[in-house]
């Protein structure tokens, strides 16, 4: 197989299990008898484990040749722990459960992203069309899962992330390589120096300045994520139109990634971002009334847009400014701010919004893609200004 389609492939394993976790995962904790707010704690603690543990792994892969072997590992361990939720249904073990969950998934994006991204360097891969397989079998994950939960019941969502956890490690062995040319120089520096360099070329005003749009545009997808498939149940949603509704969303995702190539070379990395802040900040907006039915597929084709655009954006910046030898981490810081940290924040306070408000929590999400869409434009502006 060619080094395209090995990680295509393991993007694939990887959305088919997050398609089905992200969409109803907050299900299957309320099937346990597990309360909104408990449910905000549980994801956020997954979320707030992925800030930390990111760059401490990712550091420990001084050059892109090292990511397989992280990956394969962290593939393992995250299948064994989703295996270990199955005789509980205590919140607090939840929580528990949830910071060992998002250690073992905490260097799967950012290291699959930091792969991509050095094979797109040598002329190997183009980013957009491989990623654009996960977002593809995100949609089969939400449909499937969706489907099962409607025949079968909610416990079936662990029986899927099993499932799909299995063919991430299975596919994690067969990863491609990154080969180191003759006059290539491979830094012997340690972890740590590799951290604190990463963490240190994050903490450039441009490079903190884009972290932080981007990490405001995805906080406010947080309460999206948590507490849509509750809210659209108590509408009368079946779990298989459910799965239809995320899976509609993340098509246009899809047609994104591939079209990226293209793009990219009509819009720097900050008009992305601001597409994708802008598109943020109208989806909530829109979700806060809690529209009917024919509404909601209207609106969640800006999915493709808020989600996408963000992260291609975000990837797009960081190819043009990281060196090689920080790829891993700076990915890793990356992930945690806009993937951890983000989300950690975000699902604890989107369970109090979801417990306190119901859908009016989305109207505190638009605010914070607003505060996203802000920054950005003082960002190109101060860059247009510096020519």
């Amino acid at each position: 197989m060619s080094a395209s389609v090995r990680i295509a492939v393991f993007y694939g394993a990887l959305f088919l299990g997050l398609g089905g976790t992200f969409a109803f995962l907050p299900v299957w904790f309320a099937g346990r008898g597990v309360g909104g707010e408990w449910i905000g704690y549980a994801l956020g603690a997954g979320a707030l484990a992925r800030f930390f543990a990111g760059p401490l792994v990712a550091a420990q892969a001084g050059h892109p040749s090292h990511i397989p072997k992280i990956l394969r590992w962290a593939a393992l361990a995250a299948m064994v722990i989703f295996v270990a939720h199955a005789p509980f249904s205590n919140p607090v073990l939840f929580v528990l459960l949830g910071l060992a969950l998002g250690t073992a998934y905490a260097p799967l994006v950012p290291l699959a992203d930091a792969l991509a991204m050095a094979l797109e360097r040598r002329g190997i891969v183009q980013y957009g069309p491989v990623r654009s397989a996960g977002s593809a079998a995100f949609i089969v994950g939400t449909l499937s899962c969706g489907w099962l939960i409607a025949e079968f019941g909610s416990e079936m969502l662990l029986s899927w992330a099993v499932g799909a956890g299995l063919l991430l490690a299975i596919s994690a062995w067969f990863l491609p390589q990154v080969t180191t040319a003759p006059d290539e120089l491979i830094d012997d520096d340690k972890a740590h120096q590799r951290l604190r360099d990463a963490l240190l070329f994050c903490a450039r005003p441009d490079v903190a300045t884009a972290l932080l749009v981007t990490f405001l545009v995805q906080a406010s997808h947080a309460f999206f994520y948590g507490f849509s498939a509750l809210l659209w149940s108590a509408a009368g949603f079946s779990g298989l139109l459910i799965g239809a509704l995320f899976a509609w969303g993340v098509f246009f995702e899809v047609i994104l990634f591939n079209l990226s190539p293209w793009f990219r070379k009509l819009a720097s990395p900050l008009v992305l971002l601001l597409i994708g802040a802008v598109a943020a900040l109208v989806r909530w907006v829109a979700l806060s009334s809690d529209p009917e039915l024919g509404a909601l597929i209207g609106w969640q084709v800006l999915h493709g847009f808020s989600a996408a655009m963000t992260n291609l954006g975000m990837m797009a910046y960081l190819q043009q400014h990281t060196p090689e030898r920080l790829l891993a981490g700076a990915q890793a810081v990356n992930s945690s701010i806009t993937a951890g940290l983000s989300f950690g924040v975000g699902f604890a306070v989107s369970g109090i919004l979801y417990a306190k408000s119901g859908a009016d929590g989305y109207l505190v999400a638009a605010s914070v893609a607003a505060l996203g869409v802000v920054i950005c434009l003082g960002l190109m502006t101060v860059q247009r200004r510096r020519g």
